[in-house]
């Protein structure tokens, strides 16, 4: 019997779900049912050692291994899940993002790699996602590459692990813009796990945090985005800085609102804005976008759903009026605010907002916005008597 076999077993027999298991070792769910399927972390005895707590069995009914395997199973680890992620969207087309067989890898080349995660993030901001989804691809490839053919110590594989797991995070991300949410959860499941192989806290959290948002988005699990953030939010506590746990935090927020938990919401909302105020902990570049404008953003989104639509107003005309270098981001909120008009019953001054930046709105390339925008047509279309209504259902109908 294989590990990932034992594991199944033994947890069926105590009557336990994937999900179950995931929450006790701060794994996903579709992460379990990889390492049941014998992925890459069944050949991490740290992982393992957290599933035989959790399953309440002794080590050594999950790890049978030889030390002729060792090298390979470390290899094969250290690579995460970056295989399966990259599989997960399809044929690789036209890149030139390979490695020679026993190239040396070193730090330096990790630290091409982030910044090229930095700027990944940075031109989503401004163009949207839709036109980076290979790129994102091909990058992560590039990662899977130097982690299955290069040559490192022990340091850099580390290094470069823990960039591969950011690599995947920023991939999810640009796919969950671009309106592919299922190679997205598998980009988020897939960082996680490389993360927890490089023992990279931040990494971690931050791949908890995208996923948390994707669970509550699609409106069906925001339960689970709570637990997802409350995780993200553990494993920032020792090293993560003011951003990434004010991200955290402000996602639990988002999931609490979707629950309509409004206590739950405030009580994250308030933690997210003292974390994002205090200067503790180290945060990595690409979160140089989580600005104050943006927190302000995320926190009108909680306030929006939960019903308070005068305080979502408040946050995000900050939002609107701090994200003017970003056509992207100033595009969400503003599309944000109109629909928040909408729910107060102010239809004509949402219609109106939209009429005024058409033109930037139309040119943003996100499926996720362009979504929104259908959502917001269909919800103002009983208003047709209205004439700004009018006015933008023929803009949007003509685009």
């Amino acid at each position: 019997m294989t590990t990932g076999a034992a594991i199944r077993r033994i947890r069926v027999s105590n009557g336990m779900t994937q999900a179950e298991l995931g929450a006790l070792i701060h794994f996903t769910q579709p992460a379990i049912s990889q390492l049941e399927h014998d992925g890459p972390a069944a050949y991490d005895v740290r992982v393992l050692r957290r599933v035989a707590k959790a399953l309440q069995v002794p080590l050594s009914m999950l790890v049978v291994e030889s030390d002729e395997e060792a090298d390979t199973d470390r290899r094969k680890f250290l690579k995460g899940g970056l295989v399966g992620a990259s599989a997960a969207v399809g044929p690789r087309r036209g890149s030139t993002a390979t490695t020679s067989n026993g190239i040396a890898v070193g730090l330096s080349d990790v630290e091409r790699i982030t910044n090229g995660i930095n700027q990944i993030h940075k031109i989503q901001l401004m163009v949207g996602g839709d036109r980076l989804c290979e790129l994102a691809v091909n990058e992560a490839r590039y990662v899977e590459q130097l982690l299955d053919h290069g040559n490192y110590t022990d340091k850099v594989g580390k290094a470069l692990t823990s960039a591969g797991a950011e690599m995947m995070t920023a991939a999810g991300w640009i796919h969950y813009d671009a309106g592919k949410w299922n190679a997205a959860r598998r980009y988020y499941a897939d960082a996680a796990q490389a993360a927890t192989a490089s023992g990279d806290g931040i990494a971690a959290a931050h791949a908890w945090i995208n996923a948390c948002l994707l669970s509550y988005r699609e409106g069906s699990r925001p339960k689970e985005g709570v637990k997802l953030a409350e995780a993200a939010q553990l494993a920032a506590r020792r090293e993560g800085g003011p951003k990434l746990r004010a991200l955290a935090a402000i996602r639990e927020a988002e999931a609490y609102s979707v629950i309509g938990d409004r206590s739950a919401m405030v009580s994250a909302v308030r933690r997210a804005h003292r974390a994002f105020d205090s200067t503790r902990g180290h945060d990595p570049g690409y979160l140089a976008f989580l600005s104050a404008a943006q927190l302000s953003g995320l926190t009108g989104l909680a306030f929006m759903r939960i019903g308070d639509h005068a305080e979502a107003t408040n946050y995000l005309e900050l939002a609107i009026s701090g994200t003017s270098a970003y056509p992207r981001e100033r595009t969400a909120w503003q599309i944000r605010l109109a629909q928040n008009n909408v729910r107060a019953g102010k239809v004509a001054d949402g219609c109106t907002l939209l009429l005024n930046n058409f033109e930037d709105i139309s040119t943003v390339a996100s499926q996720r916005l362009r979504t929104a925008m259908t959502e917001f047509a269909a919800d103002v279309r009983p208003y047709l008597a209205v004439r700004e209504v009018r006015g933008f259902l023929e803009l949007w109908t003509a685009r």
